[in-house]
């Protein structure tokens, strides 16, 4: 008779999680392109701040959700139960958002440069096109989860 993990790996179907983890590489790597434009952006770019240490403060925010965005892009092969690679994609997606929260902020901080419009530009399509790849993906996660959670209490019942 096999262990209750396993019972409870059999309920997802593989290749859905799968799917519903790994990010379209097309999109991973537009998103790439544009954090890499984003942040040669605020380093070399001409931007402006009447508050001392903003774009310091912005350049760190957009290095950081770099690392976010790579988290949420990575590989979850390596965790064994679907269970916990569906958990873990959701908590990268929580990180991400919280991320680039913190770069809209300090965005929000910027007055003016010949590169405030271009950088402006660049954050906007990044974070629309991650912002609807989040929402799509959170919500199909969740229901898959409230499926797996719904066939388990149903066959507790019988």
């Amino acid at each position: 008779m096999p262990g209750p993990f396993v019972e409870l790996a059999m309920l997802f179907d593989e290749e859905l999680v799968e799917e519903l983890v790994t990010p379209d590489v097309a999109k991973f790597d537009f998103w790439r392109r544009q954090w890499g434009q984003m942040m040669e952006t605020s380093l070399w770019g001409d931007i402006r701040s009447h508050q001392i240490g903003s774009a310091g403060r912005l350049r760190k925010r957009i290095l950081e959700l770099g690392e976010k965005l790579r988290s949420y892009g990575s590989d979850r092969k390596w965790i064994p139960h679907p269970r916990e690679r569906i958990k873990n994609c959701l908590a990268s997606g929580l990180h991400l958002r919280e991320a680039m929260d913190r770069v809209a902020e300090s965005m929000a901080s910027l007055e003016g440069g010949e590169s405030l419009a271009t950088l402006e530009a660049l954050w906007d399509t990044l974070s629309g096109s991650l912002q609807e790849d989040l929402g799509l993906r959170e919500a199909r996660l969740v229901a898959l989860l409230n499926q797996q959670y719904g066939e388990e209490q149903h066959s507790e019942e019988v």
